[in-house]
């Protein structure tokens, strides 16, 4: 393990922090990654220090994540931020950790707003921010709104829109109870929890320990927040509105369906993430809409 008695260089670090991460059973071969993670180096920089000494101080920090991490607290809420979409984001024990899916829902969100002139758009469970704040950065003429039932969740999203100099309005609000039934978007985006509590045993012991249950965890087997914006969304999309929202990989036929019923007349298309899984459920609230359309 990392001693502060003498000076170590990097590599030499990084075998004694693979030795003790084997020692708790973790992949040692994160250990290059964790080091990066924790100090924001890239590999370039990582690679051209290897021979160098590293400070004591920098041995200690990383001493002392790895003990937390072999405790299974997610890196990036050690060292407090995550990079999605290529920008630097704020994260902390308040919020989700955005997982790169998420990165889909957001790219399909701006194809169909970058054929609507600009509008209102809402990212609901807006969380650490991140799907909000990267819309308002692609199409900064559309008007931001993002909401979350939690106030801590909202203030670290406030921290990060201003990091990165954005204008978004930000709401406090369980679903939509915080807008008036008359208030209506161009486009819907959320990517709300959808884990069922009988899927517990199958996650990560750090996403069961520090990650925050409201942002992960559903009833009705996942399913009890589409089925809540079902009913509360038809008052609140404008005639030709787009809906876009992260689902569970096996959930894509009954999100559907719960959408199909609220929006009769709607066309509605299942998508996929980079990995083939069912990931995204998409809506526009058009009639005369076929296959081709691109949403």
């Amino acid at each position: 393990m990392v001693k502060e008695h003498k000076e170590l260089t990097l590599n030499e670090a990084l075998q004694k922090a693979s030795f003790f991460l084997n020692q708790h059973g973790h992949d040692a071969n994160l250990a290059r990654y964790y080091w990066m993670q924790l100090f924001d180096w890239d590999l370039s920089q990582t690679v051209k220090f290897l021979n160098q000494p590293i400070s004591q101080g920098l041995a200690s920090q990383f001493d002392s994540a790895l003990h937390r991490i072999v405790n299974d607290e997610p890196i990036q809420y050690i060292s407090g931020y995550i990079y999605f979409m290529d920008h630097k984001y704020q994260v902390s024990p308040a919020c989700l950790i955005p997982r790169e899916e998420t990165a889909g829902l957001v790219e399909k969100a701006l194809a169909y707003m970058r054929q609507l002139p600009p509008g209102k758009v809402i990212d609901l469970g807006t969380g650490s921010g991140i799907i909000a704040i990267e819309l308002k950065k692609a199409l900064p003429t559309w008007e931001v709104y993002a909401s979350d039932f939690s106030q801590a969740t909202l203030q670290l999203a406030k921290k990060n829109a201003n990091d990165h100099q954005v204008n978004i309005q930000f709401v406090h609000s369980d679903l939509m109870q915080a807008f008036k039934p008359d208030f209506q978007f161009d486009v819907f985006v959320s990517n709300p929890p959808y884990i069922a509590q009988s899927e517990l045993d199958l996650m990560d012991a750090s996403v069961k320990k520090y990650e925050p249950q409201s942002a992960l965890f559903a009833e009705d087997e996942g399913l009890a927040i589409y089925k809540a914006l079902a009913k509360q969304l038809p008052s609140h999309l404008k005639p030709r509105a787009g809906v876009f929202l992260e689902i569970g990989f096996a959930q894509g036929l009954a999100v559907k369906t719960i959408l199909q019923d609220a929006f009769p007349a709607a066309f509605i298309q299942i998508g996929r993430d980079f990995a083939g899984k069912d990931r995204y459920v998409s809506l526009m609230r058009e009639e005369d809409l076929n296959e081709d359309s691109n949403f």
